[in-house]
C-alpha cells in the first residue's frame, strides 16, 4: 500500500514538474517573442553603413507628433562623421525630411561623437560615430493633412571613412509609412519596448544621456559655424533674427559688396545738396531698398526650396558678376564714364520726393548686385527657409539680414556728401577712387576662383598684386604734394607686393630644391596629349570634404623626393566634390572610383598600372616608391585603361 502511494506521489511529482517546466518554457518563449526587436519601418543598406527607421505610431492625427528612432549600424573598421564634425568641410551625419508638405521637424537629437585620431589626421582629433548609434527625432503632422496613408520622407546623410580613406557621402532614403486619422482618439502607437529601451516614450523624444552631457557651443561659436536649423532650435527665432542682423553686418566684409561702395559714394556725393536730415532720409531709403531685395531672395527660397542658392553659384552668374566688377573697375580708373539713363536721372534729380524714389530704386539695384554674398555662408539659411516653405518667415529673416548689410551703407550714404566739402579733395579722391577700382578687379578674380584653372588663377592674382603695388606706389600720376600722401603711397606698395609674396609662398610654389608639384586640372584632352607625347600620367581624384586627400597634399606630395620624381610625369587633379555632376559621374564610372583619395598611375603608352593604384592616405615613402615603379614600367607590364578617353 505504501509502495503504491509512493509510486503515485512520484508520478504526481513528475507530472507536476513537467507541467511547471512546460509553463516555464511557454512563458519564456512568450517573453522572448515580446522582446524581439521591432521590425523596421524603413531601411537602407549602402556598404559600409546600414540604416533603419522605427516609428512610434502606426496612426496619427493632424497636428500630433510622432517619434522616429533611426539606427545606424557601421561596419567594423569604419566610422562616419558625427553631427558636429571638427572641420567645416567635413560632411556631418544629418537627419532631414525630404519633403515638408505634410510633416515638419519638431526636434532632432544626435548622440555625442567619439573623438579619435587616425593615421591620415595625427594632429587633429575627429568627432565620429562607429559601431551602432541611435538618432531620435520628433515630427509633427501638419494640421491640413488629409486622412489616409502618408509617408514621412526621412533622409539620413552619412560619410563613411576607415582609418585611411573615405567613400563619397551617401543619402539614405527612409520612407516611413503610416495612416492619418481624423482625431487623436483614433491614434495608435507601436514599438513601445524599443522607445522605452532608448529612454523615450512613444511620440515624445527626450535627449539621450550622452547628448545631454555633451558640451554645447555658445552663441558666438554657433554664429561662426552657422547652421540655421540648429541655431533656431537652440535659441529660438528672436535671437535668430539678431543673428541675421550680425551676419548681415559680416557680409559687408565679403568681396561681392565692393561694387556698391564706389557707387554709393558717387551717387550720394552727387546728391549732397540739402540738410543732413534729408541726406540721412535718402540713405535710409537706399538701405531699405537693399533689405527688400534680400527679402525677395528669402521669399523666392521659401517658394522654390532654396533654388536661389544653387543659381547664385552657377558659373554663368559668376562670370557675369566678374564682368560687372571688371567694367566697374575700368570706370573707377576713368577709362570711360557710366551715365545713368535719362529717365533714371529724372527720377533721382529734383525735389525731395523724386530723390527719395531714386534712392529706393538704387537700393533695390545694389541689393541685387550684392546677392551673391548669399552663396558664401548663408546656404544653410536658404535651405532652412526652403524646407519650412513659409514665405513670411523667408521674407522676415532675409529682410533682417539685408538690414545688417545695409547699415554701413546708410552711414556711408549719409556722410558721402561731406566728401565734396572736404578741403583739397581732388587729388586724393582720384587716388582713392582708383584704389577702389583695384578692389573691384580683386572682386573679379574672386568670382573667377572656381572657374579658372588653379595655376592660371594663382598667376593672375600674383601679377595683379605686383602690378597694383608698383602702380599705386610709384607710377600713379596724382602729385604727392604732402609727406602724408607719399607715406600712404608707399604703404599701398608694401601691402600689395607683400600680398603677392604671401599668396605665392605656400608649398605649391617654393624653391627649386623643394618646388611644388605642377598640378593641372584633369581633362580628357590633357590625358590624350600626354599619351601622344609618350609621357606617364598620375591622376589624383580628390574631394573638398576628404581629409586624407588634404593630408596627402600636406605630407606626401610636399615631400622633396616626390616632387623631384613628379618632374617627368604629367600630374592631373580630378575634383569629385560635386558627386551629382555628370562629368564627375562619368569619371567615377570610367575609372571605377570607389572612394577618395584615389590615385591612378598611367604609363607612357596610356595604360593604367592597376597594381600601383592608391586608395587611401599613404606616407611619402610609399608614394615615392609608386612613382619610381611608374617611371621604370614598360608598356607591356600594364593593363588597358577602363576609361573611354583613348
Amino acid at each position: 500500500m505504501l509502495s503504491q502511494i509512493g509510486k503515485r506521489n512520484k508520478t504526481l511529482i513528475i507530472l507536476t514538474l513537467l507541467g511547471l517546466l512546460f509553463f516555464t518554457f511557454f512563458y519564456a518563449v512568450k517573453y522572448v517573442i515580446a522582446q524581439e526587436p521591432a521590425s523596421a519601418d524603413a531601411a537602407s543598406d549602402v556598404d559600409p553603413v546600414a540604416v533603419e527607421a522605427y516609428a512610434s505610431h502606426s496612426k496619427v492625427a493632424p497636428g500630433q507628433e510622432i517619434a522616429v528612432a533611426v539606427k545606424l549600424t557601421i561596419d567594423q573598421g569604419w566610422h562616419v562623421n558625427s553631427n558636429r564634425p571638427n572641420e567645416d568641410f567635413l560632411i556631418p551625419t544629418e537627419l532631414t525630411l525630404a519633403d515638408s508638405a505634410k510633416f515638419e521637424v519638431a526636434n532632432i537629437d544626435y548622440p555625442a561623437g567619439k573623438s579619435v585620431r587616425l593615421d591620415f589626421s595625427p594632429d587633429m582629433p575627429l568627432s565620429v560615430y562607429d559601431d551602432i548609434v541611435w538618432i531620435t527625432a520628433r515630427f509633427k503632422a501638419k494640421g491640413n493633412v488629409a486622412p489616409g496613408a502618408v509617408t514621412v520622407p526621412v533622409q539620413v546623410t552619412t560619410q563613411a571613412c576607415d582609418d585611411r580613406s573615405c567613400v563619397a557621402p551617401t543619402t539614405h532614403e527612409l520612407p516611413v509609412t503610416l495612416e492619418i486619422v481624423s482625431n487623436e482618439a483614433q491614434a495608435s502607437t507601436k514599438n513601445d519596448p524599443l522607445f522605452k529601451s532608448l529612454g523615450l516614450t512613444a511620440g515624445q523624444v527626450a535627449p539621450s544621456p550622452s547628448q545631454s552631457q555633451e558640451a554645447k557651443p555658445g552663441f558666438w561659436a554657433m554664429l561662426k559655424n552657422f547652421k540655421a536649423e540648429d541655431f533656431v532650435g537652440r535659441y529660438g527665432y528672436i535671437l535668430a533674427f539678431i543673428a541675421m542682423y550680425i551676419l548681415g553686418l559680416g557680409l559687408t566684409l565679403t568681396p561681392c559688396v565692393y561694387p556698391i561702395i564706389p557707387i554709393t559714394i558717387g551717387y550720394f556725393g552727387s546728391q549732397a545738396s540739402g540738410k543732413m536730415s534729408r541726406q540721412f532720409s535718402m540713405a535710409a531709403v537706399f538701405g531699405l531698398g537693399i533689405a527688400i531685395s534680400y527679402a525677395a531672395v528669402g521669399t523666392i527660397a521659401a517658394f522654390t526650396g532654396s533654388l536661389m542658392g544653387a543659381a547664385l553659384q552657377n558659373p554663368a552668374v559668376l562670370i557675369g558678376l566678374a564682368l560687372l566688377c571688371f567694367f566697374m573697375g575700368l570706370n573707377a580708373f576713368g577709362v570711360f564714364e557710366i551715365a545713368l539713363p535719362g529717365w533714371l536721372m529724372g527720377i533721382t534729380s529734383g525735389g525731395s520726393r523724386k530723390g527719395i524714389a531714386g534712392a529706393a530704386l538704387m537700393g533695390l539695384t545694389m541689393g541685387i548686385a550684392a546677392a551673391p554674398c548669399l552663396a558664401a555662408f548663408i546656404v544653410s539659411l536658404l535651405a532652412f527657409v526652403g524646407q519650412k516653405g513659409d514665405p513670411v518667415l523667408g521674407f522676415s529673416m532675409f529682410f533682417i539680414l539685408g538690414l545688417g548689410l545695409a547699415t554701413p551703407f546708410v552711414a556711408l550714404g549719409t556722410f558721402s556728401g561731406l566728401l565734396s566739402k572736404a578741403p583739397k579733395s581732388g587729388g586724393w579722391m582720384v587716388y582713392a577712387k582708383k584704389v577702389m577700382g583695384a578692389l573691384l578687379f580683386a572682386a573679379t578674380l574672386y568670382f573667377l576662383n572656381t572657374i579658372l584653372p588653379r595655376p592660371l588663377h594663382t598667376s593672375l592674382v600674383v601679377i595683379a598684386l605686383v602690378a597694383a603695388g608698383l602702380y599705386f606706389g610709384f607710377f600713379e600720376p596724382t602729385p604727392a604734394k604732402t609727406w602724408r600722401f607719399r607715406i600712404v603711397r608707399y604703404i599701398f606698395a608694401i601691402l600689395f607686393i607683400g600680398g603677392a609674396i604671401w599668396y605665392n609662398t605656400p608649398a605649391h610654389v617654393t624653391s627649386e630644391s623643394g618646388g611644388g608639384i605642377a598640378w593641372q586640372r584633369y581633362t580628357d584632352s590633357a590625358l590624350m596629349q600626354a599619351k601622344a607625347n609618350g609621357q606617364p600620367v598620375v591622376i589624383d581624384f580628390y574631394a573638398d570634404w576628404c581629409i586624407p586627400c588634404k593630408e596627402l597634399d600636406k605630407f606626401s606630395f610636399s615631400d622633396p623626393r616626390v616632387i623631384a620624381a613628379s618632374k617627368g610625369v604629367v600630374m592631373l587633379k580630378a575634383d569629385l566634390t560635386k558627386g551629382n555632376a555628370l562629368e564627375v559621374k562619368k569619371m567615377i564610372a570610367d575609372y571605377g572610383i570607389k572612394g577618395v583619395p584615389t590615385i591612378v598611375f598611367i604609363n607612357s603608352a596610356g595604360e593604367e598600372l592597376r597594381q600601383l593604384r592608391i586608395n587611401q592616405f599613404e606616407k611619402a615613402d610609399i608614394v615615392l616608391a609608386r612613382f619610381n615603379e611608374l617611371l621604370k614600367a614598360a608598356p607591356t607590364q600594364a593593363t588597358p585603361m577602363a576609361s573611354g578617353v583613348e
